[in-house]
């Protein structure tokens, strides 16, 4: 039996600019502007069969994943090991502090993305190492098609292992604030679909 699986990203949080911050273990909140992209997501979700919810227990991934299941009355739960990449000592810094502040370090992670790790954080594949066996444990649970709510890293890592890509491609992979990669599985494989569907894209989610 095919069933389909839908990785959502968490709507923009409660950041204090629009720069780009190494946001990671920081519990913060949806902004307005992310509780009305998960509003739109609602919407596109609103014909799905989707039988069962999982998130990260973040604020911004649960209050994302409450808002698209709505009243729905589908069974939520958390899974701590899909809480976002840990960047300890850069923890909400921006991008360009740290190019400023520690540019030998910005340089080895450019060179390294999988396997450099901020002082006191994580690297991609320590986040490999605890999100691939969790995201296999949901499956093999699964009954029907289902949601997970999370975060840019966890599903960079989910779909990078999926298609074998070469982690120093890690940016080449768009992943929108409300972004939803599309899988399949069937019969124990899973196939990816679409990667980055947003409502502004048009039409309804595959």
């Amino acid at each position: 039996m095919e069933s389909t699986v839908y990785l959502v990203r968490h709507g923009r949080p409660e950041l204090p600019d629009r720069q780009m911050r190494f946001l990671g273990r920081t519990d913060l909140p949806l902004s307005v502007e992310g509780k009305e992209q998960a509003a739109g997501l609602k919407k596109a979700f609103a014909s799905l069969p989707v039988t069962r919810v999982f998130h990260s227990g973040m604020k911004r991934a649960e209050q994302t994943a409450s808002i698209i299941a709505g009243d729905r009355g589908l069974t939520s739960t958390v899974i701590p090991e899909l809480k976002e990449i840990a960047f300890g000592e850069w923890e909400m810094c921006s991008m360009q502090e740290m190019m400023e502040r520690d540019p030998e370090n910005f340089e080895a992670r450019g060179n390294d993305f999988a396997g450099f790790r901020p002082p006191g954080g994580e690297n991609f594949l320590d986040v490999q190492k605890r999100v691939w066996p969790a995201f296999q444990s949901i499956l093999a649970r699964q009954d029907g098609d289902i949601l997970i709510v999370a975060h840019a890293g966890v599903f960079k890592t989910l779909i990078f292992t999926i298609l074998e890509i070469s982690w120093q491609k890690l940016f080449s992979m768009r992943q929108d604030y409300c972004g939803v990669h599309v899988l399949t599985l069937f019969d124990g494989h899973l196939a990816v679909r679409q990667l980055n569907w947003t409502p502004r894209i048009g039409g309804m989610i595959p």
